[in-house]
């Protein structure tokens, strides 16, 4: 699973590595960078309204339009690539509601002897790794709409499956507008071919408390 990730970057960066951004509209309103994103909390979504896509900040965990409450978002804030068409909070998002989450790379946890050591999957070249993702937009008490969204994931290349036995699906940056407007199929996310970096980290970045630069810099073990 993908259970936190980090926003190493800066806008400058984020419309530098994308193409220089002029094939989407920068409309994220908070601060970067962070380094220890929660389910929960917010970050920065590529999604298409209408004929333009979009980068804003939508909430992580999804909630279905149709879910009577929020109690939805802490048990989807990661969707299975494999049973994506068939579950029903999925099967309509992945035809028409795909979107991009950006980071900079993810946390994953390693059981150990000891615990549990918290290392940091990064991209080998650039700043942003690219995850990709679905959207759902849902009216709260007051019908103001609450988006949200949830990274999609798959099995673990073999040279993470000594971390976690399932990784988030990796796109290259030429991926994101693929995958969004349809071109891609969630079958073809099931292998990323994504070239990435792992260092362990502190063990600060297991409280969401947290969030600092120390949060990805390498530890000893």
């Amino acid at each position: 699973m993908c259970g936190r990730f980090a926003l190493a970057f800066t806008k400058d960066i984020i419309i530098e590595e994308l193409n220089g951004g002029n094939w989407f509209e920068y409309r994220y309103p908070l601060a970067l960078p962070r380094y220890n994103v929660a389910p929960m909390q917010y970050a920065p979504v590529l999604w298409k309204e209408e004929k333009r896509i979009s980068l804003d900040a939508f909430r992580w965990g999804l909630v279905p339009k149709w879910a009577k409450d929020e109690s939805f978002a802490s048990r989807m804030i990661n969707a299975r690539i494999e049973t994506l068409r068939e579950k029903p909070a999925y099967r309509h998002l992945v035809s028409h509601h795909r979107g991009v989450v950006l980071s900079s790379g993810y946390f994953e946890w390693q059981q150990n002897s000891s615990g549990k050591q918290p290392w940091y999957i990064y991209p080998a070249k650039g700043s942003v790794l690219p995850l990709a993702g679905l959207w759902d937009v849902w009216n709260t008490v007051d019908m103001s709409p609450l988006y949200t969204f949830t990274i999609i994931t798959t099995d673990a290349r073999d040279d993470l499956s000594r971390i976690h036995t399932r990784m988030p699906a990796l796109l290259n940056p030429g991926q994101i507008q693929p995958w969004i407007e349809g071109d891609l199929s969630p079958e073809d996310l099931k292998k990323p071919d994504v070239k990435t970096r792992i260092h362990p980290v502190s063990t600060i970045v297991n409280s969401p408390e947290h969030d600092n630069p120390q949060c990805i810099q390498q530890a000893e073990l």
